[in-house]
This record gives C-alpha cells, structure tokens and sequence, in this order.
C-alpha cells in the first residue's frame, strides 16, 4: 500500500508497486491506480493486448527489460499525463490499418521498446495538440515489406499548440522495400497539409541504418521549427534526412556516413545545416529541389565537412538564397558540385578537388589538411589552415523558442 510518512516537516509518498500477471489485470490495475504508482507486467508472452492508459502519472513495465512480449492484435491509448511505459517488446503480429500505440497526453515517456518484424500501419504516433511526449532507448526495425504502408513513427501537429516532443537514443534498421518516397519513413514530423504548424520536435542521438529501402526519407520534416541533432546515418544509400514541407527547421551535428544519403530540402524555407559532417560515398550530400508552387527559399549550410561525397545537387534553377559558408569540402576524385542555378550565395569554402561548376571567390582552392581521428572520420589536422579561419559574414542562425538549440554555434 502506499503510506505517507512524517519526517519531520516533509511527507513522502512511499511508492505502490503491484506485479501482474495478464493484460486483464493489468487494465484493473491502471483503472484503480494513483499518481506515483508502479504497475509491474511478469515476464511472458501476452497475445492481444488492449490497453487504455487514462491515470496520471503512473509507471507500467516489464518486469524485466525486454522480458515482456506484447504480439498478436495490439493497441495501447495514452490518453493520461506523465506516465511511463517501459520495456515491452513487439516481434509478432499483423493489425493492418491500426497504429499500435497512440499518445494523446502530455509528459508521457515511452521507453526501451523493441519493434522488430511487427506488421502495423505505424507503431507510435503522437497525437495532434498533445505536448511533451518522448521515444527513448528505442529499437524498430524489419517492418515488413507487406506491411500497410505508414511510417513507423509519427509526430501530428496541431495550428495552436506545439508539441515539444522529443525521440532520442533510439535505432532504426533494416526497412525491406522498394525505396521511394511512398510514406514508410521511419519518422514523419507533420503532414504535407500541416506545412505551416509549428511542432518544435527535436530528433537526437538517433541511429538508422539501411531504412532507405522502405522509404526515401529516413526522417521527413513536414512543418516548423524541428531540430535534428547528434543523429547517425550509415550503410543507407536509399534514404535521406528529408525537409520536405515546412519553414525554420534546423539540422545540426549530425553524421552521414558509410554511403548513406545526406540532406534534401524540397518544399522549405528558411532552413539551417549547419556543423554536420558527411562522407557519403558514391551518395549525394545535399540535394536542392523545386517546386514552383511552393518554391525553396533561403537554405544555409554552415561550418558543415564534406569528404569524398557524390556531387552536391543545387537544383539547376529555381532554388533561391542558397548559402554556403565556412564548410570545407575534399574530394579525392570527381566533382563537388552540379546543376548550379549561378544563384548561389559562396562565402569563404576551402575546396579541395574540382569544383564542377564555375569558379567563385568564396570557393577557395585550399586544402584544409584533414586527418583520420581515433573515432575513424576526418578532424583537422594541427597545422590546419583551416583553424581560426572562418568569417561571420554568413546568414544568422534561427533561434527556435523554448528548445536548447544552438544558434550562436557553440
């Protein structure tokens, strides 16, 4: 039971923590339980699972992490604030058209999950006008090929209320398919429709790998103000980091590597890359796009290393106020550039290789001397004449209200 104690002047609220062994229990459980409370799931194998998750503030977990299999026909309703659900996992079953978990509360934490091989539309999706929710120390992978098509993770978005969601250390691999870009992404942020809402998610310390083959769009950015930081992007030719609808988002610190895409911006305005690093192979880096009804506007890539890439996609004509500043660019063999519009706004590069379009005074033939570090990319080299190098004279940075970004470049 649970029993306040008097300790002097303070009260603490001793913790009640129940094991249960069915689903049904388990449902008895959250119906009767009370903030602060621990609702403990025994190991096993559950087979269709209906939840309704409608207290406050409780806990519901394995009873050892990942020890819990939740398969079959599943659906769990988050409808309560700052509860957390915590190490199931989903290996088997087929619910067509139906998502597996949806959150319509907020400061709800889902966490050390494991989806591999499940069939379902999308597995998490947090709803429309719901704030503060977050995916953490997550896996998804293998969603089957024949699986409705969905992505697996999805952030609605609402006009009046941003969200603040955050989906963090979690892995995404190995999605079979045939590529495109037909809505299996890993993760969607919005909607084409909810273009102008502003959802303020931000994406970190993420890790994909070979998702390109469900879809071409490892993470879709579909609204405002959306920071994707610290990810990692390996072994995924077919799949890019993806600002596709949407103004003021922001990608900074992340990798590409191992052949993996790297960044497209389509529909977009006012976005900012900067502080990334890519060695994508025989992959694209960049690709510029456009789209007359809704042209790209205003795309800044900033202090980002570029080495041995495919050509960087400018978009031969249509894309407007594309900066580039303070990146370095080597390239052993081929060009760094095609399809310029003669547009682009060129400060202070360092290029090594050949450009591949016309030269320009803020392309400076220069080897910035990069060498291969302990962690196995390039870093700049002691005698760099890249070091205390850089100019200001670029496009400020956007500064997203009420997230921990980093606008000043630090």
């Amino acid at each position: 039971l649970a029993v306040t104690l008097a300790l002097g002047c303070i009260h603490v609220q001793a913790q009640n923590i129940l094991l249960v062994h069915s689903i049904s229990e388990l449902q008895a459980a959250i119906n009767g339980s009370a903030p602060g409370d621990t609702l403990v799931v025994s190991n096993g194998t559950y087979i269709n699972s209906n939840l309704v998750i409608n207290k406050n503030g409780i806990t519901i977990k394995a009873e050892t992490p990942g020890g819990v299999y939740l398969n079959g026909a599943q659906y769990i309703d988050i409808v309560g604030d700052n509860n957390t659900f915590s190490g199931f996992q989903f290996t088997s079953g087929d619910i067509g058209e139906a998502f597996v978990i949806e959150v319509s509360g907020d400061h709800n934490l889902l966490t050390q999950l494991n989806f591999n091989g499940y069939s379902a539309k999308k597995y998490i999706q947090f709803e429309a006008g719901s704030q503060y929710n977050e995916l953490s120390y997550s896996n998804i992978e293998n969603k089957p090929a024949n699986a409705v098509i969905g992505c697996t993770i999805q952030i609605s978005t609402s006009f009046n209320t941003p969200g603040y969601h955050s989906i963090h250390h979690c892995s995404f691999k190995n999605f079979p398919g045939d590529g495109g870009d037909f809505g299996n992404e890993p993760i969607r942020i919005g909607l084409g429709a909810e273009r102008d809402n502003i959802s303020r998610t931000v994406v970190e310390y993420c890790y994909f790998e070979n998702v390109g083959k469900g879809d071409g769009e490892s993470i879709s950015i579909k609204c405002c103000e959306n920071v994707c930081r610290y990810n990692t992007f390996t072994n995924n030719p077919d799949g890019m980091l993806v600002f596709r609808n949407g103004d003021r988002d922001v990608a900074y610190g992340n990798f590409f590597i191992n052949n993996s895409g790297g960044i497209r911006v389509k529909e977009a305005r006012d976005t900012y890359c900067y502080n990334n690093y890519f060695e994508t192979g025989a992959v694209e880096p960049i690709v510029l796009q456009y789209v007359a009804e809704m042209p790209l506007v205003n795309a800044n890539f900033i202090y980002n290393t570029f080495v041995n890439c495919d050509r960087i996609d400018l978009g031969r004509k249509g894309p407007a106020s594309v900066t580039f500043a303070n990146n370095i660019f080597s390239n052993s063999s081929g060009s760094i550039f095609k399809n310029a519009t003669g547009a682009e706004n060129y400060i202070n590069n360092l290029v090594k290789g050949s450009l591949g379009i016309p030269a320009n005074v803020g392309l400076i033939n220069s080897d910035a001397a990069l060498q291969i570090n302990d962690e196995g990319y390039y870093e700049l080299s002691a005698n760099s004449i890249a070091i205390n190098a850089a100019t200001n004279d670029y496009p400020s940075m956007i500064d997203i209200t009420e997230l921990n970004d980093d606008p000043d470049i630090l």
